[in-house]
């Protein structure tokens, strides 16, 4: 072993801790850029209208359509059946 071995594997450590702290850092910014774009969008949307039973509702999967009239799979009277 040489006398700069201990020099170098403290070197290496203060550059691993220092990678870490920055990628925490970074984390950091990103979730909270993140969360003030989702309130910023939150807070800038427009209440729509509802002139009839159905109205498009976003949801996490995308615009989903809510209403009282939907039929509903299986149901009975929602089939043409003579």
């Amino acid at each position: 072993m040489t006398a700069s071995q201990p020099a170098w594997r403290r070197a290496a450590a203060v550059w691993r801790a220092a990678r870490r702290a920055a990628a925490a850092a970074l984390r950091a910014i990103h979730d909270e850029q993140v969360l003030a774009w989702e309130l910023f969008l939150q807070s800038s949307r427009v209440a729509v209208e509802r002139t009839g039973p159905l109205a498009w509702t976003p949801s996490l999967d995308g615009p989903r359509l809510t209403g009282s009239h939907l039929p509903i799979p299986g149901d009975i009277s929602a089939r043409n059946t003579p």
